[in-house]
C-alpha cells in the first residue's frame, strides 16, 4: 500500500504545468510555496479608474490668488448654437498659480470681454467693447470643472451673450482677465475669431425701405 501511494505521488509530481497551476504547487520538489502576505487593495483600472481618481469636489479645493498667467484652450469650433444662430461660445480656461505653476481655482473676480473689431479707413482695426462678464468667487463656483487634469484645476466657460447682440459675420476678440487682491489684473491672450453666419443671413444687408404711402383718395374719386 505504501508503494502504491509513493507511485501515485510520483506520477503527480511529473504531471503537466497545468496541474501545478491548478493545485498551486511549486515546480521544484513538488512542494507548496510559502504563503505570501495578503494582497493589497484591488484598485480599479481603465477609464473608470481614471474617472474615479480625477473626480474632485470643487467646493473643497483651496482657492489661490497668486495668478500669473491665464491660458484658454480654444477648439476650432467653440460656438454655442440656438438652431443655426450663434449665441455664445465655450472654452476651458486655466488660471495658473505662480507657486504651483498649475491651474487653480481663484478667490478674486474673473472678467471676460468681447470686442468687435471695426475696420478703420486706414485699414487698421479698432476694438470696440461689445459685452463683458464679471464673476465673483461665488458666481464662478458653478464654472469649476469637477476633474483635475495634469495641468491642475480649471474652469469651463459656456457663455451666452445677450440676445440683442448681433455678432453674426463679425470679427471679434475674446479676452479673459483676473483681478488679484492687490489690484493688479492678469490678462490672457486675446483670441480673434470670425463669428459664423447662418445660411441665408446677410449681416451687411439693410432692411428694405418701406414703400411710400399713397395719399388717401378724395371723396367722389375712384
Amino acid at each position: 500500500m505504501q508503494a502504491a501511494r509513493n507511485d501515485w505521488w510520483g506520477r503527480l509530481c511529473r504531471g503537466s504545468a497545468a496541474v501545478w497551476l491548478l493545485l498551486g504547487l511549486a515546480a521544484t520538489g513538488c512542494q507548496q510555496p510559502p504563503r505570501s502576505n495578503p494582497p493589497g487593495p484591488m484598485w480599479p483600472s481603465g477609464p473608470e479608474a481614471r474617472r474615479q481618481d480625477n473626480t474632485i469636489d470643487p467646493t473643497r479645493i483651496e482657492t489661490r490668488d497668486d495668478i500669473v498667467e491665464i491660458i484658454a484652450f480654444w477648439s476650432p469650433t467653440p460656438w454655442l448654437f440656438d438652431s443655426d444662430r450663434v449665441i455664445g461660445f465655450k472654452v476651458p480656461v486655466y488660471f495658473v498659480s505662480g507657486q504651483t505653476e498649475k491651474g487653480a481655482f481663484v478667490s478674486g473676480d474673473i472678467f471676460v470681454w468681447i470686442y468687435e473689431l471695426k475696420r478703420e479707413p486706414n485699414g487698421r482695426y479698432r476694438r470696440e467693447l461689445a459685452h463683458m462678464w464679471q464673476f465673483t468667487e461665488r458666481e464662478s463656483m458653478g464654472l469649476r470643472v469637477t476633474k483635475r487634469a495634469r495641468m491642475g484645476y480649471y474652469y469651463g466657460f459656456p457663455l451666452r451673450w445677450p440676445d440683442e447682440l448681433m455678432l453674426e459675420g463679425k470679427l471679434i476678440e475674446i479676452q479673459f482677465g483676473y483681478q488679484r487682491h492687490d489690484g493688479s489684473v492678469v490678462l490672457s491672450s486675446a483670441r480673434r475669431l470670425k463669428v459664423p453666419v447662418p445660411m441665408g443671413f446677410d449681416p451687411d444687408a439693410q432692411e428694405p425701405a418701406a414703400p411710400p404711402l399713397k395719399p388717401p383718395a378724395r371723396q367722389g374719386q375712384r
